[in-house]
């Protein structure tokens, strides 16, 4: 992110905006630079002038206002829109890289972190433009009235454009720090709120509270920090302009009274001088808060990166799959490893074995959700040839069915048109007709994920309807039948395991029945 690719994104509208303020900081120093000149004309008791030069000083103001009211208008547009572009990329990278990101870290890059870069980079950027023009209109006008005081404003710039770099560092230490707290506080959040019910059950919400007032008091101390900075900043250069701004002034003092400078520039000294150490001031603050986010800038850069489709990679769809010692270590010390097992296109199988095994664990490696610390999976297609897998291809049910806040037909399609017709056979297979009937609004009504209006085994019969209509070649189901009865359960079992797709079913408290359904059971040992 860069005001470079601003300006290749809508060259127009930023082109519009820099000559809004570079007219707009030119016409700033103008009105100073008349004022010399009404000083000049009362001096000479010239009436008539006076009052054109403050007709001229009038029409400077009013443009110098409506140039930066509009100017900010069109430059927040512009950069919404491409905040837009931004998201959408940062999206689309999160979606195809097959990794696993946390809801709240997604959550922060996308808000908290361009926030930081609207208002500590680009902001600060449009501001620099029409101080740059403000500046070397100053040079200009001072140079026409006196060079000595060129010289010596050249002087005092030096030093107030050196002082602040002295808290570059801080300052981008300051910026990831924000970041970061926000980040955790967003993960705070979402690890309890996703909890509340069960907070409220047991009355857990002092923990819960302390807890995230921690994490939230954590935020605030890094948003001070940050300030605390910023302010350090605003010193320095605070210091440094009344410093060149009072010894400008004896300058100007003692040119006037030798006659080596016109009389004017004593009562217009203080407005040259307030637009060039202001506008000093205020390029040393804000290039310091941009460079600030370099780090920040650098992150969401490669958090853009586009990656190549999955279509574009030739891969095949998965019917089966076999693994060798596959393992997997978590950051806990603890950890999972499995027996080789090969399961063959279109069986069926029913995984079993205590809690903590590995069962859900091996169906987030298969999907490429968790990465394995050793060993190895290799896929199949339908000629049970080893290939590159579309992970996509393969059917998975949760054991918390995850439902979108649109239609029961769109939640079971998932937006595809083509696949309407098969949504009613499908919504018979898992025996939810009778559900959907006690809607008014039957297949077309809305899921509200706030309010929820279906049961727990209404949801697991949309997403088993789902993974019928898309007709994966191989499914994997994780407990995805423990809400709905045990005779729905047999009857949907029976419908998924008529079709040829190879069935992986991770289920506990089985009867002799249901377990006849499958071709066989693999248990999973410790």
């Amino acid at each position: 992110m860069s005001w470079k690719e601003l300006f290749k994104f809508k060259p127009g509208k930023f082109i519009l905006v820099v000559l809004l303020h570079l007219t707009g900081g030119i016409s700033e120093v103008g009105v100073a630079y008349v004022l010399t000149l009404q000083f000049n004309a009362i001096r000479k008791h010239h009436l008539e002038l006076f009052l054109i030069y403050a007709l001229v000083q009038l029409i400077l103001y009013v443009y110098v206002y409506l140039a930066y009211q509009f100017a900010g208008i069109v430059w927040q547009k512009l950069l919404q829109q491409y905040f837009h572009l931004v998201r959408q990329e940062i999206a689309d990278h999160y979606f195809e890289d097959q990794k696993h990101h946390r809801s709240s870290d997604v959550q922060n890059r996308l808000t908290n972190d361009i926030n930081l870069i609207h208002s500590d980079y680009f902001d600060s950027f449009r501001y620099i433009i029409g101080m740059f023009a403000a500046i070397f209109s100053v040079a200009f006008s001072l140079l026409t009235f006196q060079w000595s005081l060129l010289v010596a404003c050249i002087i005092f710039a030096a030093v107030q454009i050196y002082l602040p770099k002295l808290l570059d560092q801080s300052l981008q230490k300051a910026v990831s720090h924000v970041s970061n707290a926000n980040k955790k506080y967003l993960k705070t959040l979402g690890d309890w709120l996703i909890g509340l019910s069960e907070v409220r059950r047991y009355f857990a919400s002092p923990t819960m509270f302390k807890i995230i007032a921690k994490s939230s008091k954590d935020l605030e101390n890094a948003n001070v920090e940050k300030e605390k900075v910023d302010q350090k900043l605003d010193y320095l250069n605070q210091l440094s302009y009344s410093l060149g701004d009072a010894l400008i002034f004896l300058l100007t003092g003692f040119l006037v009274v030798n006659h080596l400078a016109a009389f004017g520039l004593v009562a217009s000294i203080g407005n040259f001088n307030s637009a060039l150490f202001g506008s000093l001031q205020g390029i040393a603050n804000y290039t310091g808060r941009m460079r600030s986010t370099k780090k920040l800038r650098q992150e969401i850069w490669q958090a853009r990166k586009q990656i190549t489709s999955k279509k574009d990679r030739n891969l095949e769809i998965v019917t089966s799959f076999s693994i060798h010692d596959l393992a997997i270590d978590f950051d806990n010390g603890e950890g999972v490893s499995y027996a080789d097992l090969a399961i063959k296109n279109g069986e069926h199988i029913l995984l079993t074995g205590d809690s903590g095994t590995g069962k859900s664990t091996l169906f987030k490696l298969l999907l490429g959700e968790l990465k394995p610390s050793r060993g190895s999976i290799k896929y199949f297609g339908f000629d049970n040839k080893e290939i590159s897998p579309d992970l996509s291809t393969i059917g998975y049910l949760p054991q918390e069915p995850i439902l979108f806040p649109v239609s029961i037909r769109d939640n079971i399609t998932m937006f595809k048109q083509k696949l309407d017709k098969l949504v009613i056979p499908a919504v018979g297979q898992v025996q939810l007709v009778s559900d959907i009937n006690k809607f008014p609004a039957g297949i077309e009504t809305k899921i509200n994920l706030d309010k929820l209006n279906v049961s727990g085994g209404q949801k697991q019969k949309i997403v088993l309807a789902r993974s019928r209509v898309h007709d994966s070649q191989l499914v994997l189901i994780d407990e995805a039948t423990s809400a709905i009865d045990q005779h729905a359960t047999m009857q949907i079992l029976k419908a998924v395991l008529k079709t040829n797709a190879t069935v992986v079913f991770i289920a506990h408290n089985f009867n002799e029945e249901m377990r006849k359904l499958f071709d066989r059971e693999i248990k999973l040992d410790r």
